[in-house]
């Protein structure tokens, strides 16, 4: 009797301590599992640059975030190595960004860019050559005007016809309200469309993009580039703009200098004018982006603004990152100084030679 009452204590005793180490197993597992939840709401709530942790290396700090990437910082280097390594960083993170992101025109190398200079209005493309097909200032109802705007188009094509690595872009915003929504630079694409892209559809038209944002000539040029990134996911070898024989040297002086754009990776292609009017407004808009080459002061911000009457803004930082300082500088002060005080841009491009 009493060997069966100890034999039935042992018993008691051994599935006790199982059920013990049972339960603690449990709890454990549970515990880890908490521990799993916690850690990704703590990865989605707070960003991985609060939790950078930094240790001084070869007289500057290095961090590293979430993802592995290194990122360096000093209080003590100039402010230009200083710009170097955050562009040398922000260069890093945003190729793990881009092997992500799709980009239909990658292997395009180089960048054609038709400046457009009207809203096409017409519902039909029977009469591209029509005045009533296209929205035109008063000093455009000349003669000939509207068969300019094909001659750019046809150049374009032809530009790209000659190169099987160049893009075509037409660029150029919604710009008149009483155009509607309709962008210059869509409207320029769909007339190509309906001509059969006179003669190059086959070679052309799968490399033809538009640009809907530009609201004068700078933004042509810069966000053509803007455009270009976007669409390729790197910036172009070469650039070559089609516009007026007569915006020959605002381009190639001014905002491809502003834009520290490589002469040797610059060209345009020109047509003569057609209104007398545009010829001698040019030299006061020459000397207005002479003063203020990123069109920032009060005369030309005020042009922009009333060449956007459908609030569509410019281009911002997260649709060409690289660009970023760029898009948003204006000079010192912010109001345009103009090359006579040397404020051009000076922060680093992905185009640096």
């Amino acid at each position: 009797m009493h060997s069966q009452r100890r034999a039935s204590h042992e018993r008691s005793l051994a599935n006790f301590m199982n059920s013990s180490i049972a339960s603690r197993v449990k709890t454990f597992l549970a515990f880890l599992g908490l521990c799993f939840v916690l850690l990704q709401l703590w990865n989605l709530v707070i960003p991985g640059s609060l939790r950078w942790s930094s240790s001084p290396s070869g007289g500057y700090y290095t961090t590293t975030d979430i993802n592995g990437l290194q990122h360096h910082s000093t209080s003590s280097s100039s402010s230009s190595t200083s710009r170097q390594r955050r562009f040398s960083s922000s260069s890093s993170s945003r190729k793990q960004l881009d092997k992500a992101r799709y980009f239909p025109a990658k292997r395009l190398q180089n960048l054609i860019i038709v400046a457009c200079h009207s809203v096409y209005t017409g519902l039909d493309f029977k009469h591209p050559e029509s005045q009533s097909s296209w929205l035109l200032l008063d000093y455009q109802k000349v003669p000939g005007q509207t068969q300019s705007f094909l001659e750019h188009i046809k150049l374009g094509i032809k530009q790209a016809a000659a190169d099987p690595e160049a893009m075509l872009m037409f660029s150029g915003g919604k710009t008149r309200k009483e155009a509607g929504p309709r962008a210059e630079g869509l409207g320029y694409w769909l007339v190509a469309e309906a001509n059969g892209w006179f003669g190059h559809q086959a070679a052309v038209r799968e490399r033809a993009f538009t640009e809907d944002h530009a609201r004068d000539s700078f933004e042509n040029l810069l966000f053509g580039l803007c455009r270009f990134y976007e669409l390729t996911g790197h910036y172009p070898a070469s650039v070559v703009v089609v516009s007026y024989d007569f915006k020959r040297e605002r381009f190639s002086e001014l905002h491809r200098a502003a834009l520290r754009w490589p002469m040797h990776r610059f060209d345009f292609v020109g047509t003569p004018a057609v209104a007398e009017g545009a010829e001698i407004g040019e030299s006061s808009t020459f000397n207005e982006f002479e003063k203020d080459p990123y069109g920032c002061g009060s005369m030309l911000a005020k042009k922009r603004a009333l060449r956007d009457p459908f609030a569509d803004g410019g281009y911002a930082g997260e649709r060409c990152p690289d660009l970023e300082e760029l898009l948003k500088y204006c000079g010192e002060g912010g109001t345009g100084d103009g090359f006579s005080k040397g404020m051009v841009f000076k922060g680093n491009l992905p185009w640096d030679d």
